[in-house]
């Protein structure tokens, strides 16, 4: 921790070094079973501020810890390079990831994450500072504060956001700018959580400090800070500074990754015709006052299971939509699908079968010869009938109709949807999964995209009796 006040002497420096010197003789004279190395405290003080509540909620708020997503394994596929080795707790990694994942924008230095497990004793090397290009990661030794480990036995207990509490503080760091200190140069850290959100205005710091020592002891205390050693100091600095996420935890799990036994899906029903003994599950967009959508709903079944039965074989992901599917008959799995596509739709049209925009991105429409347009209940565009000979939009048609006019082809609702199932059904049968990084042809099931409702659509579908 950086002091406000107090400066050395050298006496107090010399004393300092004589009695960590003495300290290190008498636990290697001494019974290695009744004394264990410990390294002296850092001699100075925290910097004690007062803290306006307001202002601390005010940080917290700003940026919200978020790391729960009902997608993680999907997120996760994408750092598989990282701790091959399987150094470091996995799940604070995978938090950490999952985090980073979800908030890249934060942190300019995105080279470098790191995790600190203040569940480990301080003998151990429990710094985590992880290459996001090649996955490898170097593991050192860090000091926590005095106030989280009252008899000095190695394990950080108690953690705290208050100034005056000489306690590290647990939560998700960004690192900022160097500076010089009384420790030399220095990092400073600002808190992204409610439970760290007073580091900056607490000057904890990443500095480097004589009472840490990359050796079997227990370290010394600081007043807070993740302090390291001198050898290190520098390099972690380098590393980290600019903006780089650092994650504090306390994590008792192990390193080693769950092994689940791969399910084998069972071979599906063979595709049954619809019979007038099957009761469908009502979908999500169905209510009294809309009764064409419950037309829409059979369609979708129809097309699902006469159209684009391939779907019944299932996707990869589909456990993570109806985590009963396996179990289904074919009707069943055709009504989970016909709820997904529901729910897609939410989202993509609020359920409007005229609803039409503009992309922006997409430049101009090779059938159309004009800007791209996303329209009807699965937001589809005329120049999808180029890829998807099943397409059936007819711009001869539609060309001297209202943007907005229900006679188009593109916003007939049956003529969408048979479209749409059809994209998706090649997707799967291509790609084997309904949700993609790249190759989704809806950004709200695309696993990158800032317009992705995945959450939300899984949620939906989930919530059919058949599914849960």
């Amino acid at each position: 921790m950086v002091k406000n006040k107090c400066r050395n002497s050298f006496f107090s420096r010399f004393s300092t070094a004589l009695l960590s010197l003495s300290l290190l003789t008498l636990g290697a004279c001494g019974d290695p079973s009744q004394q264990e190395l410990t390294l002296p405290d850092d001699t100075t003080q925290e910097q004690i501020v007062e803290t306006p509540q307001n202002e601390a909620e005010k940080m917290a708020s700003e940026t919200p810890v978020v790391i729960e997503s009902t997608d993680r394994d999907v997120i996760l596929k994408n750092y598989d390079h990282i701790d091959p080795e399987h150094v470091v707790p996995y799940k604070a990694l995978e938090d950490a990831l999952i985090y980073f994942h979800q908030n890249k924008s934060k942190f300019s230095n995105s080279e470098y994450i790191s995790i600190i497990n203040f569940a480990q004793s301080s003998k151990t090397k429990r710094f985590y500072i992880i290459n996001m290009k090649t996955g490898k990661v170097w593991a050192i030794r860090t000091a926590h504060g005095k106030g989280s480990d009252a008899n000095h036995d190695g394990y950080a207990e108690k953690f705290s956001n208050v100034s005056g509490s000489n306690a590290s503080s647990l939560g998700v760091y960004r690192t900022a700018e160097t500076y010089y200190g009384k420790h030399g140069l220095s990092l400073k850290l600002d808190g992204l959580s409610s439970t760290n959100s007073n580091a900056r205005r607490r000057a904890v710091v990443i500095h480097g400090a004589s009472y840490v020592q990359e050796a079997n002891v227990i370290q010394g205390r600081s007043w807070g800070c993740p302090a390291v050693s001198m050898n290190n100091r520098d390099t972690v600095i380098q590393l980290l500074k600019g903006g780089s996420l650092i994650f504090a935890v306390v994590d008792k799990g192990g390193t080693e990754r769950p092994v689940s036994t791969p399910t084998v899906p069972p071979e599906p029903n063979d595709p049954q015709e619809p019979n007038d003994s099957y009761s469908m599950h009502a979908l999500s967009w169905e209510s009294s006052a809309r009764p064409e959508r419950k037309a829409w709903s059979q369609y979708l079944m129809k097309l699902v299971m006469e159209d684009w039965n391939g779907l019944l074989k299932g996707a990869d992901d589909i456990n993570q939509f109806c985590p009963r599917y396996y179990t289904l008959s074919s009707q069943d799995r055709a009504n989970v699908w016909a709820q997904i596509f529901v729910a897609m739709a939410k989202y993509e049209s609020a359920y409007n079968p005229l609803s039409r925009m503009h992309e922006t991105t997409m430049g101009t429409d090779p059938i159309t010869k004009k800007p791209v347009y996303s329209e009807g209940l699965l937001q589809l565009s005329y120049q999808d009938i180029q890829g998807w000979k099943f397409c059936k939009f007819d711009w001869n048609k539609d060309k001297n109709l209202n943007p907005t006019d229900p006679k188009k082809t593109i916003l007939d609702p049956y003529i969408n949807l048979h479209c749409g199932v059809g994209i998706m059904a090649r997707q799967v049968a291509n790609k084997g999964k309904i949700m993609l990084g790249s190759g989704a042809y809806w950004a709200v099931i695309k696993t990158n995209s800032k317009y992705q409702k995945i959450s939300s659509i899984t949620s939906m579908v989930k919530a059919l009796p058949i599914c849960q």
